[in-house]
């Protein structure tokens, strides 16, 4: 930054201030519109799975001691409650990603959505309540937005994770937007994402134990971001070299990185387009070994009534990020953090009981020995790859009691642009985590018929009020 009769910002963060405030929705081609179309199904209907996060009913109990609700509150998804919005966007945000069902942007390692759509929903309650709804139109672009901005982020990055990306860069992409729905003046909205940058954490500590943090930083990220536009609003200042300044963000969370060709791409294509859908909930890197999993399961008749006696092991060779992430061992009664991000587990799972899906970690499934004693006899190794951020490509190889060895090479995982779910596959999934959450009635089948309607429909949407009344509704 120089100072004469007029400042004159450099930081890098100037690209991503330009690309929301230029923005518009006609500005966007149709695959990108579509894309985001299906991307916010995938999201609400995550959300309202997100009533089986862990510990949800013990953090409700929390919402009194953290604030009461005001005209500016907003809902707690599937609770009925209403709270300030940057505590309604920090629970929202962590049941978005809880289950790990949300979609991911592989070359980034991130899933995006969380803090987008927590500090996102928390705005338009807002808007709404101020007689001022957003239409499908202008979801759909704070959506595309904001996914430009943490993916282009995230996909700039060259080092391995040492913190936590999907929040690191959620805590930008919240505040984009936000932005986009309630906009700042240029130096407001520079001043927000200094103050956003200001209070960004989140390490792989938490993803390293599987523990409920990795998924609560998710709504970390929608709450600082929902408090870093109400103090820029105010004039509460920040720094402004966020991105490259001698402390920014490439210098303290990413080391490594190819920021500027990265910004060069930015709409090229837009990165909505290039997400992945998680088939399973589970962490992205174990959905290879799910998938081939299933199509021996369904090739050589396996299942609990012959695995054991069938399957002498299975080993999974992936690449160093990987086995970081999802390369960790069976153990005795895994937690449901810590079963989600283990191979083993998931990919015998996926064999004992058919399929893999929120129900798999419950704890009556979690503790079954017959699965345990499978996943035991699954192991994991490193195969050597150039790329630090690289999910792919995978080996697993099974091996079964007669001694024939049965090898499938996984170049990409089920969900991947490359090999991605049909429309009825993403429908089954949105109608799965519905109905796992509300009551088996009439009319909430009618209801599920009409907001699966209403959402494919969401670029002609005028008012956001029945997806307001959807996500408020007690599960």
């Amino acid at each position: 930054m120089t100072t004469d009769n007029t400042l004159h910002f450099h930081d890098p963060i100037e690209r991503i201030l330009d690309l929301i405030e230029q923005t518009r929705f006609d500005d966007l081609p149709a695959d990108a519109v579509q894309s985001a179309v299906v991307f916010f199904l995938d999201t609400v209907g995550v959300a309202c799975a997100g009533r089986l996060a862990p510990k949800y009913d013990e953090l409700m109990t929390l919402l009194p001691r953290w604030g009461l609700a005001g005209e500016a509150s907003a809902s707690v998804w599937n609770s009925g409650q209403r709270a300030p919005g940057p505590m309604a966007a920090l629970i929202n945000g962590y049941q978005c990603h809880a289950l790990e069902y949300d979609c991911v942007y592989e070359p980034g390692v991130i899933l995006p959505t969380p803090p987008i759509f927590g500090a996102m929903m928390a705005k338009v309650d807002e808007l709404c309540a101020a007689g001022r709804p957003p239409s499908g139109r202008d979801l759909i672009r704070a959506l595309v937005v904001a996914l430009e901005v943490s993916c282009t982020l995230a996909g700039a990055a060259r080092n391995a994770m040492f913190f936590f990306r999907p929040a690191t860069t959620g805590v930008f992409s919240g505040l984009a937007a936000l932005a986009c729905l309630d906009p700042l003046p240029r130096d407001q909205l520079r001043q927000a994402f200094g103050i956003g940058y200001s209070q960004m954490g989140g390490t792989m500590q938490a993803h390293e134990e599987g523990s409920m943090m990795l998924a609560m930083q998710m709504g970390f990220s929608a709450r600082n971001a929902v408090q870093a536009h109400d103090m820029a609003r105010v004039g509460i200042t920040a720094p402004v070299e966020i991105l490259g300044g001698r402390f920014g963000f490439f210098h303290n969370f990413e080391h490594e990185h190819a920021l500027p060709e990265a910004l060069a791409a930015i709409g090229q294509p837009w990165k909505v387009t290039q997400l992945s859908h998680k088939p399973f909930p589970s962490g992205r890197v174990t959905h290879g070994a799910i998938h081939a999993m299933r199509t021996l399961r369904q090739e050589l008749d396996l299942g609990p009534h012959n695995a054991l006696q069938r399957i002498r092991a299975v080993h999974v060779d992936l690449p160093p990020l990987g086995l970081r992430l999802v390369g960790r061992p069976m153990m005795h009664h895994p937690a449901p953090n810590y079963a989600r991000l283990c191979i083993p587990f998931v990919a015998a799972a996926e064999v004992m009981y058919g399929s893999v899906d929120p129900t798999t970690f419950a704890p009556e499934r979690l503790n079954a020995p017959e699965v345990e004693a499978l996943a035991r006899r699954i192991t994991t190794a490193e195969k050597p790859h150039p790329n630090a951020n690289a999910f792919y490509p995978q080996t697993l190889t099974l091996t079964l009691d007669s001694g024939e060895v049965i090898v499938r090479e996984i170049p990409y995982a089920w969900g991947h642009p490359q090999l991605p779910m049909s429309a009825q596959d993403r429908e089954d999934k949105f109608r799965l985590c519905w109905r796992l959450t509300r009551a088996d009635t009439a009319a909430n089948e009618a209801l599920l018929a009409s907001t699966l309607d209403w959402l494919n429909r969401l670029p002609e949407a005028r008012d956001p009020q029945p997806l307001l009344d959807l996500l408020a509704a007690r599960a």
